[in-house]
């Protein structure tokens, strides 16, 4: 007897059947996929948190958004942020007056 190899033919019986389970399956491995390489993760967009400080004698706002802005920052909307959130004018201040900043700043 030779030993003949016989190649098996798959047909779809229901194209229905067929598109469903593999829809199935690959949203199991995008699943899988953002589990195993942290991509389903999210992190808050909005952070209302705010920092308290204390005015000193001598500090203005300008002075204040200049030691908390980042470089990519313009301090006059540092300061504009500062103000909208305390409610004030930038030369309302006082020392001793305690001030907001937002902690995206």
């Amino acid at each position: 007897m030779e030993n003949r190899k016989t190649n098996k033919k798959y047909r779809i019986k229901s194209k229905f059947r067929f598109i469903t389970s593999l829809v199935i399956v690959l949203g199991l491995c995008v699943g899988l996929f953002g589990f195993v390489t942290g991509l389903n993760t999210s992190t808050a967009v909005t952070n209302n948190g705010c920092t308290e400080i204390e005015i000193c004698t001598g500090d203005t706002l300008w002075e204040i958004a200049e030691n908390i802005k980042t470089k990519d920052m313009d301090t006059r909307q540092v300061v504009y942020e500062i103000c909208k959130e305390n409610g004030i004018q930038a030369d309302d201040i006082q020392p001793g007056m305690i001030i907001k900043v937002p902690q995206y700043l």
